[in-house]
């Protein structure tokens, strides 16, 4: 029973942390953007640490939910509040599909981090996730561009791209993935072995050995034990 309640209470931890983790950057997006201002450093060390965190397998995981819940967030927030759109944009059914467009973009993202939270590594959960980053990534980064010109939209853009990538190959993304896991698992196997059988050669050699015995043998017995006949005793020369 304890065992039951200590898997249901990890289990929610695990759906909740990163929907709460989400959800303050979401609401602290603002402060977040004033502080990097003026800070050109923070952009790459930022990726650099997604991009470390994407090498190791559970922080991978953690993350992947976190960035659904964070999509998922986003998607819903601009849905609720209207945005002027770019004179070039600025069309009735645009209009209307924009909201509609997020809130699939949203229920995309949120049944990602559902599905990668309780079935880790499904190819549809992926897709799904993927499939979301692109459409609300790109549609940000056009609506930016439209009115900036800027950088920053570009590199939206890009990343809506990157994810459409993805969603298409999500299943060799997976496949790769578990892949990777299955090696670094059998080499932690192969590395517990041999430190194993290393320990016992250490244990062997500081084994002690009772030498009394062999001090105590006459040299006849001890050349018995080992095959040769005893040798015959010298006699001095008359």
């Amino acid at each position: 029973m304890q065992r039951r309640i200590g898997i249901v209470v990890g289990l929610a931890i695990s759906l909740v942390a990163p929907a709460l983790l989400a959800l303050c950057v979401v609401l602290l997006e603002r402060t977040f953007t004033e502080w990097t201002q003026g800070r050109e450093a923070i952009l790459p060390l930022a990726t650099l640490l997604l991009l470390s965190a994407l090498l190791h397998p559970r922080l991978r995981r953690l993350l992947i939910v976190t960035l659904c819940y964070g999509v998922a967030f986003l998607a819903l927030r601009d849905a609720l509040h209207a945005q002027r759109l770019p004179p070039a944009m600025d069309y009735d059914i645009i209009e209307e599909a924009r909201p509609a467009a997020l809130i699939l973009v949203a229920g995309l993202a949120g049944f990602a981090a559902v599905a990668e939270t309780l079935r880790p590594g499904t190819v549809w959960a992926r897709r799904c996730y993927f499939g979301a980053a692109a459409l609300y990534f790109t549609g940000i980064g056009i609506i930016n561009y439209g009115w900036h010109k800027s950088w920053q939209s570009l590199m939206l853009c890009a990343t809506g791209m990157i994810a459409l990538f993805g969603c298409l190959f999500a299943q060799r993304i997976v496949a790769d993935e578990i892949e990777a896991e299955t090696e670094e698992t059998v080499n932690d196997e192969a590395l517990q072995r041999e430190r194993e059988a290393a320990h016992r050669r250490v244990l062997r050699a500081k084994e002690w050995h009772d030498t009394r015995g062999d001090l105590a043998e006459s040299p006849g017995e001890r050349e018995s034990a080992s095959g040769n006949p005893p040798s015959a005793p010298t006699t001095a020369p008359h």
